[in-house]
Formats: structure tokens, sequence, C-alpha cells
């Protein structure tokens, strides 16, 4: 009998005619990197940009829209509304809408790169602050083509907001503490000194003067510590409106110094949260103490103003005015300025007056 043989398949190599690849071969063919080159890069600019949570952005403006972003599949984008980028500008909260035009609008006149923060409305109804930043422009017009990047930074925000927090704290603490211990240790030392006073001038009658003087400068040192104790710590803050925290502030500028301070208030002022309070209690604080022992000034003005789609704090001065190096380089108390008025969703400003003096100004999102 003859045996059947069971027929075999052909392979893939002898249907294509080519010589199969052993173990060794197949481990070689899969090592070559020419066949990898494309999408390593592809996967390492990818993972990149997504893990950075940044996305690569041209488009328009007036209004504000997307022509292109990339990569496609980056989370930022997934969290926008399904309109499509062509209504980017429908995603910016209102608040911030009109400061994003005004930046996008002079952008021609810009030195590049350069960047705005604001927010971002996601499908959800959150809000997510993003930092768009242009490189590019290119054409002429009412609507050239802006390139740059558009980065998630709500982290690094919470984070400045939350050392904001720490930094609030921490004064509280050393507010009270002087409250609470050195304007006690001085009270005490000003109720021995009448004392004292008593017991000597009643023997050495010449030194009533002395002891006096004495007693009163204690009185004064008491005084300023408790005044240095309200601004470190200003009890009204918490439960004052805006318009209350600045009267207060007002009162213990005079308290500390001699100056002649003025406020005004125009407007309806919409109700303001006690963490946008502080901020702006905060900027006003080191913008008059900055024209006090910068500017020697002699006269401050302080106004707050509601305007349709903000609100303006002005803190004007007769002080000495600003030189380059004020304006360029600044120091810790101004970038903290600029610090919390970005916490604000706000810009914070500052010039000098013509003949003499200087303005700082908080231009800050709200509606009245």
């Amino acid at each position: 009998m003859k045996s059947k043989t069971t027929p075999r398949k052909a392979s893939a190599a002898s249907t294509t005619g080519k010589k199969p690849l052993t173990s060794s071969g197949a481990e070689r063919s899969a090592k070559k990197p020419v066949s990898q080159k494309g999408s390593l890069e592809a996967w390492i600019g990818q993972s990149v940009f997504t893990e950075a949570r940044v996305l690569a952005w041209e488009g328009k403006i007036s209004p504000l829209s997307a022509t292109l972003t990339w990569p496609r599949t980056s989370p930022l984008v997934k969290s926008l509304p399904q309109s499509g980028l062509a209504q980017w500008e429908s995603y910016i909260h209102p608040l911030d809408r009109v400061r994003v035009k005004q930046h996008f609008a002079g952008i021609q006149n810009r030195h590049l790169p350069c960047y705005v923060d604001y927010r971002l409305i996601d499908k959800n109804g959150s809000i997510m602050w993003v930092r768009h930043s242009a490189l590019e422009v290119l054409g002429e017009g009412p609507r050239p083509t802006i390139r740059g990047f558009v980065s998630d930074i709500q982290t690094e925000k919470e984070y400045q907001l939350e050392s904001l927090r720490v930094s609030e704290r921490e004064q509280n603490r050393i507010g009270q503490d002087l409250h609470d211990d050195l304007c006690q240790v001085l009270a005490g030392v000003s109720c021995l000194m009448r004392v004292a006073e008593s017991r000597i001038t009643a023997k050495i009658p010449e030194e009533t003067e002395t002891f006096k003087e004495l007693n009163q400068q204690i009185i004064d040192a008491m005084h300023r510590t408790r005044a240095l104790t309200h601004g470190l710590f200003p009890s009204k803050i918490q439960i004052a409106d805006i318009r209350g925290a600045l009267l207060e502030l007002a009162a213990q500028i005079k308290t500390r110094f001699s100056v002649e301070i003025t406020t005004a208030f125009n407007g309806r002022f919409p109700k303001h949260s006690s963490a946008q309070i502080i901020q702006i209690y905060r900027i006003a604080q080191e913008a008059i103490s900055n024209s006090i022992r910068h500017g020697n000034a002699k006269k401050v003005e302080v106004k707050l103003e509601a305007l349709p789609d903000r609100m303006e704090l002005t803190v004007r001065d007769n002080g000495s005015g600003l030189g380059k190096s004020d304006t360029s380089n600044g120091g810790l108390g101004l970038h903290i300025m600029h610090y919390r008025a970005g916490t604000l969703g706000g810009e914070f400003s500052l010039s000098n007056n013509k003949p003499t003096g200087v303005t700082a100004c908080l231009r800050y999102p709200f509606q009245s």
C-alpha cells in the first residue's frame, strides 16, 4: 500500500520566492534602526508633548481660532468642547476674553516670543489655566497667522496660590505673635516705668522730664508695633468687603507713616472672595510701602474703580519716580505683585507720572 502523505501548506517564503528567515535573521531584521527610526522619533515627540501637556498651536486672531494643533490626541485638546478648534476664543473664560484679545491685537508690535496666561473652560465646565506663547507672526493685515505653543499651567497656578497661602499664614502667625508677646511686654515695661518714675522723681524731681520722655518712647514703640501687627495680620480682611479692606489699610498707613493718604471708590463693586481681597490688599500695601520707602512720597492716592469688564486699582504718589533699573529688573516685591496679579487673572504695571511720582496699576477681570 502506498502511504498517504499529508500535503503541507506553502510557507510565506515559498509563495513569495524569498528564503525563510532563521531565528537569528529575524532578530537582525527587527534590530534594523532604519525600520524604527521614524516611529521612535514620532513616539518621542508625542510623549514629550503629552507628558509636558504642551500643544503646538497655529491659528488666526480676531477672533482667536486654531487652524492646526499637534498632537491632535493631546489631553488638552481632548478636554475642550467638541465644537471645533476654530471656536478657540469661545473656550476662553469670559472674564479673560478682553485681556486676551488686547494681547493678540497688538501682537505685531510685540517683541517675540511673548505669552499671555488665561483660563479655558473645558467640556465639563471646569477652569483650566493655560499659557499661550507666540513665537512667529506670519503675514500682514488684521488677521495674521500666529505660531506658538499652548501649555497647561493649572498645576503651576495651584502651586503659586498655595505658596501665597503659606506666606499669608506665616505673616498672620508673626503678626499674632508680635501682638500677643511683644506688645504685652512693652505694656508691662510702660507700667514699670511709671512706678519707677513716681518713686525716683519724689526724691529727684529734676528727673521727671527724663522719665516722661522714656515712657513716651515706650508707648510710641507699642503703637508702632500694634500698627505693624495689623499690617501683617489685618483682622478685618476676613470679613470686610474690598472697600473696607482698603480703608483699613489707609488708616494703618496714616498711623505708621507721616504721609497724607486719600482714598476714592468709583462705581458699584461686585462681591469679592476673601482670597481675592487678600491679594488686592497685599498689592496695594506693597505699592504704598514702595512709594514711601523708595520714592520718599509725602502724598499717596488710592483709587478703586469698577469698569464694565474689569476692576482697576491705582496707587499714585508724588515721590521721586522710577529709574530705568526699577522698571527693567525690579525687586522681589515687584515680582510678587505681578505674581499676585496673575492669581487674579489680571495684570500689574508701574509707570512714571508727570512731572513726578509713580502710578501702580492693577487691572483684574470682573463683571459689575
